[in-house]
C-alpha cells in the first residue's frame, strides 16, 4: 500500500472514529471502502482528450512559432 497524507475536518475524523470502531476496523480502512465504493469503475471523461486527438492532425504541419514574436509582434528596430 501506498501512504498519503489528506486533510480533513475535525467533524469528518470524529465520524470515521466513530464508524471505524463501531464495525472494528481502522480510520484508514474504512477511508479505502469509502474512496473504493465511491470513486467509478472508468474514469471520467469530459471529451477533451478525444477533441484533442481529433484536432491534433489539422495542426500536425504547422511549425512551432516563436511565443514572444507570437504574443507581442515582431521587435521594433529600437529594441
Amino acid at each position: 500500500m501506498r501512504r498519503i497524507n489528506i486533510v480533513i475536518d475535525p467533524e469528518l475524523d470524529d465520524h470515521l472514529e466513530r464508524e471505524a470502531a463501531a464495525r472494528g476496523t481502522s480510520k484508514s480502512a474504512l477511508v479505502r471502502e469509502c474512496v473504493d465504493r465511491g470513486l467509478p469503475a472508468e474514469p471520467f471523461d469530459n471529451g477533451l482528450w478525444r477533441l484533442g486527438r481529433e484536432l491534433a492532425p489539422l495542426f500536425a504541419d504547422l511549425e512551432p512559432g516563436d511565443i514572444d514574436t507570437e504574443l507581442y509582434g515582431p521587435l521594433g528596430e529600437d529594441a
